[in-house]
């Protein structure tokens, strides 16, 4: 009895101790991708291949036999259509400057600071311009549903079945388990408190609160929790939820009810998935599937 109750006394504190089970599915992803189901994958690749060109302009080839009416012939002749003018050559007139008097110079003043107000608010508007294309060219695009934005070739690899790679997590959130990777929008029950889960603030689930973690090489079982693994999220709008119509009839007793509820929700953008200190090595990295789409394009 002793010896029983000293083994399960170890296993327990085997279990307390252990952080996470790791499955290494490497080789067998590799062996994988070089036979025939790799092959498939990599039609699914080839799906998307051209999908993001210009479309086909039949009149394209004889732009330039026909070339541009602005540029004009060697010989001084412009080709307009039904005859050839030669250009006349006009002498530039000659100006002579006139002293300004005291209300000349007052008013060349005003128009002075006028223009020079004007082209400081042309500064103003093209420095703006510039920043909000560097703030477009840093962050990723998302469209009006709040998905990633996707080029036409990768959507239709991705819907071919071709894997998009990166890593994933199940975390615990709200009484609820979701599955998320980078870039997604998770839509939860409204978090409180609304001043901990405020709009624009980040917060990074960890510890137990992350059940699984994997990617292509690697999956993490957690015991319960993935200990070290780590995902940011971001609050991005707290909202009301599409009206849910409830509608309750008694038949033959002339009783009907009808009405509507909207839940309130708490969106959440995931910002970045991250496997624990050890297990980074070898790792696949996100947006593999965009570099082969495009290089398959």
């Amino acid at each position: 009895n002793n010896n029983n109750n000293n083994n399960n006394n170890s296993c327990g504190k085997r279990w307390l101790s252990s952080k996470y089970a790791s499955v290494d599915h490497s080789v067998a992803y590799q062996a994988s991708m070089s036979s025939s189901h790799g092959t498939q994958l990599q039609l699914a690749l080839e799906e998307g291949k051209g999908k993001d060109d210009a479309p086909f302009d039949p009149f394209s080839q004889f732009l330039d036999q026909m070339g541009s009416t602005e540029n004009a012939n060697a010989d001084g002749y412009q080709q307009h259509g039904e005859f050839e003018v030669e250009e006349e050559h006009i002498e530039e007139a000659e100006f002579e400057e006139i002293a300004a008097t005291d209300g000349d110079e007052i008013g060349d003043d005003e128009e002075d600071d006028e223009a020079q107000h004007d082209e400081e608010i042309l500064d103003e508007d093209e420095d703006e311009e510039g920043d909000d294309d560097d703030d477009d060219e840093e962050g990723p695009v998302y469209t009006t549903t709040g998905a990633l934005h996707r080029p036409k070739s990768e959507k239709i690899a991705l819907r071919a079945g071709y894997p998009a790679g990166g890593q994933f997590a199940v975390i615990h959130l709200a009484g609820r388990q979701h599955k998320v990777t980078k870039d997604d929008l998770l839509v939860v029950n409204k978090l409180k408190p609304v001043a901990h889960w405020c709009v624009g603030s980040t917060h990074t689930i960890k510890d137990d609160d992350v059940l699984l973690m994997g990617n292509q090489n690697k999956t993490l079982v957690g015991l319960p929790g993935v200990r070290g693994g780590e995902v940011d999220v971001m609050v991005e709008e707290i909202t009301r939820d599409k009206t849910l119509i409830i509608f309750k009839k008694r038949r033959r007793k002339n009783s009907r009810r009808k009405n509507g509820f909207r839940r309130q929700v708490t969106f959440l953008r995931v910002l970045d998935v991250r496997m624990p200190k050890g297990e980074e090595v070898g790792n696949v990295g996100d947006g593999d599937v965009e570099q082969e789409v495009r290089v398959a394009a």
